[in-house]
């Protein structure tokens, strides 16, 4: 197994299974493949060539080896018979992402990395690309987050940083209006805001939300008006929603 460390702006050797992200790391990623295993049962023939043709033309080992080791690897997920080792995810200075984005994901204290990978999954559907983990509880970029996303994270930029109110700030600076979500009645509903051009959506913990500093410096505090027999969305869930009424206004 690879224990996932953090060595400066870097998160270690992750693995990543699955076709569908195994097939996006050698499309579209820039990041260097360590290792490729693939199971001896394998029967897709096509697939197989291209990533043994790739491996050959990038000098990558890659290891045919029995169904049992690919699901060791791969903590017995859904792996379709193939696993990589990719280099780590570097984490950019939130000033690269600004400079890169009209619309950013704050994503803070999101402590299971299914909801970071679904909400980089939509955020990356809807056109953006820049994402600010916050927080010291929250999830990295794992392999759990790239699987989830089904390799779109590899189209998208990111920052990591502790202080949310700090990056609240330098967002301001550099003209970003903060829309944070909430569910409180106090809160706008979101068919009532009128969303400027430059948007940063700030989604909190699965559990207690934003905090009351960070709300108290939102810009605006959204909410999506729900049915009285639903207590709450999830926070991927929420976070699409918010996020494509924003670009419907734009487009409308």
């Amino acid at each position: 197994m690879i224990k996932n460390k953090k060595e400066n702006n870097f998160t270690s050797c992750e693995l990543v299974s699955g076709k569908n992200p195994v097939l996006e790391v050698i499309k579209n990623s820039t990041l260097q493949v360590n290792k490729i295993w693939l199971s001896e049962n394998l029967r897709d023939q096509n697939i197989k060539q291209r990533i043994t043709s790739y491996a050959k033309e990038k000098k990558i080992p890659f290891y045919t080896v029995p169904e049992q080791k690919i699901s060791s690897l791969a903590k017995n997920h859904n792996h379709q018979g193939m696993v990589l080792s990719i280099s780590p995810v570097k984490y950019l200075p939130v000033k690269e992402i600004v400079e890169k984005s009209k619309i950013i994901l704050v994503a803070h204290e999101i402590e299971d990395p299914h909801n970071i990978g679904a909400m980089i999954r939509t955020f990356v559907a809807g056109g953006g690309n820049g994402v600010i983990l916050s927080g010291r509880k929250s999830a990295g970029i794992n392999s759990t987050t790239i699987k989830t996303s089904a390799g779109a994270l590899f189209h998208a930029n990111f920052a990591r940083v502790a202080n949310c109110v700090n990056v609240i700030n330098e967002l301001k600076k550099n003209n970003f209006w903060i829309v944070g979500t909430d569910s409180s009645a106090a809160s706008k509903s979101i068919y009532d805001i009128d969303f400027p051009e430059q948007v940063a959506i700030i989604v909190g913990n699965e559990h207690e939300g934003l905090g009351k500093l960070i709300k108290k410096n939102c810009d605006f505090l959204a909410r999506i008006p729900v049915s009285d027999k639903v207590d709450s969305l999830n926070v991927s869930v929420a976070f699409g929603i918010v996020l494509f009424e924003i670009l419907r206004r734009r487009i409308s």
